[in-house]
């Protein structure tokens, strides 16, 4: 390989690693703070209409990192409640992200419920959410 390669593939890897940075960033934001995205969610108020299409990407991120962690925990065998809870943040999950609207506050709201739903079901480890709330930088 000629060096000009071997350097254009350098730059590639520091934009691939700069990417995972930003995304594991992105996603200890979204665990740290799923406790309280899932309050304004589903609260008395609902929340406005810019704040709908970035709340819901962000408990999104959340919604299936919880689901990934319940399955480690696990072993990829959920059963009974748990395995419901699943069910239910996966299909949530799979529905495509509205572009606003009435849809958009529908989706954010079930996508919130399913993360709920899986906190209360005591799989993942209590301290998990103020070691991402660390990690992110919040304070815990």
């Amino acid at each position: 390989m000629k060096k000009a390669e071997l350097a254009g593939d350098t730059d590639l890897l520091r934009q691939v690693v700069a990417g995972l940075k930003d995304s594991v960033e992105t996603d200890m934001i979204a665990l740290a703070h799923v406790e309280d995205d899932i309050d304004t969610a589903l609260g008395e108020h609902a929340p406005t209409a810019h704040m709908i299409t970035r709340l819901s990407l962000r408990l999104r991120s959340a919604a299936a990192q919880l689901v990934d962690l319940v399955m480690a925990e696990t072993h990829n065998r959920p059963q009974g409640k748990v395995a419901d809870a699943v069910l239910r943040a996966c299909e949530a999950l799979k529905e495509a992200l509205p572009v606003q609207g009435e849809d958009g506050l529908g989706h954010l709201r079930r996508v919130a419920l399913a993360a709920q739903d899986i906190l209360d079901q005591d799989v993942i480890a209590e301290d998990l959410l103020d070691r991402a709330a660390l990690l992110a930088g919040d304070e815990a």
